[in-house]
């Protein structure tokens, strides 16, 4: 077991320090705010529904947006205002945008 701990030690990346050198990079600075964006929404839509102690299938139901829309908007993909906005009815919120 102490062969595991001082091969995984000397083998592994502190990943805070991985992040940061990456984070020089522009083009993967871009595409990590726009991953970052991504996620921030699906946790939004993902943290309501819970509060509201709804199920996917229910939100479906009740939003009249398919099951798997739901399902792949929490994994974090794209979606439309639209889609969003019925979502966010149901679930007494609002839709908020903004270009800063």
């Amino acid at each position: 077991m102490k062969d595991l701990k001082k091969f995984t030690k000397a083998t592994s990346t502190d990943m805070d320090a991985f992040f940061a050198e990456m984070m020089q990079d522009s083009s993967y600075r871009k595409l990590a705010k726009s991953e970052k964006a991504k996620l921030a929404s699906a946790y939004a839509v993902l943290e309501a529904r819970q509060n509201a102690v709804l199920s996917q299938q229910e939100l479906a139901n009740k939003s009249g947006v398919p099951k798997t829309t739901i399902a792949r908007i929490e994994q974090g993909s794209n979606t439309s205002i639209e889609t969003l906005a019925k979502i966010a009815s149901v679930l007494g919120k609002q839709v908020r945008v903004s270009i800063v």
